[in-house]
C-alpha cells in the first residue's frame, strides 16, 4: 500500500495526459486512501459543526433586529442570500448544507425535522425582507413587516442552538 506521500509523487511523474485508472488501482493508490478517508470521517462532525458555529455567527440577532427596524432590506437579504448562511436554506445548497450532513452523521430523524423548520424560517425572514422592498409599488395595504422577519430570524436562531447543544 502507498503513502499519500508516494501517491503524490506517481501522480507528479505520471505523463501530462494523466495517469489511468488501471494504473492507480495497480498500484495501490486508491486503497491508500482508505486510512486518511476514515480519520477525515472522525473529524468531519467537528469540522460541521464549526461551520454551524459560523452561520450562527452570522445569524446575530441584534444586528439583524436593528437593520430590520432600519428597514435596510437588502442588507439583512445579503445576509441570508450569502455563505455560510445561505447553505442552511437555499434548496439549490442542500447538499452542501452543514445541518444535513450533521443529521446524518448522527442519523438523527429529530435533526432532520430541524433541518426543515431551520430553512423554513430562513426562507420566510428573506421572503418578507423581499416582500418590504418592493411594498410601496405594489397594491395592498402598504404596511412593511418588521415583527414577522424578526420572529424568524429568532426561530432559526432557536433551531441553530438546539444543534449545537
Amino acid at each position: 500500500m502507498l503513502t499519500i506521500f508516494a501517491a503524490a509523487v506517481l501522480l507528479a511523474y505520471s505523463t501530462p495526459q494523466g495517469i489511468s485508472r488501471r494504473a492507480v488501482i495497480g498500484s495501490g493508490v486508491a486503497v491508500s486512501f482508505l486510512p486518511v478517508a476514515a480519520a477525515v470521517a472522525a473529524d468531519s462532525e467537528a469540522a460541521v459543526l464549526a461551520e454551524i458555529k459560523d452561520i450562527r455567527s452570522k445569524l446575530d440577532v441584534a444586528k439583524i433586529n436593528k437593520l430590520l427596524e432600519e428597514e435596510q432590506w437588502d442588507q439583512v437579504r445579503s445576509i441570508f442570500k450569502v455563505p455560510p448562511v445561505n447553505l442552511a436554506w437555499e434548496q439549490q445548497m442542500a447538499k452542501k448544507n452543514p445541518f444535513r450532513r450533521l443529521a446524518d452523521l448522527r442519523d438523527d430523524v429529530e435533526q432532520f425535522e430541524l433541518v426543515d423548520e431551520l430553512a423554513a424560517a430562513l426562507q420566510l425572514a428573506d421572503q418578507y425582507c423581499y416582500s418590504n422592498t418592493f411594498i410601496y409599488t405594489q397594491p395592498g395595504n402598504g404596511k412593511v413587516k418588521i415583527k414577522e422577519p424578526k420572529q424568524q430570524v429568532a426561530i432559526a436562531v432557536q433551531k441553530i442552538d438546539e444543534f449545537l447543544r
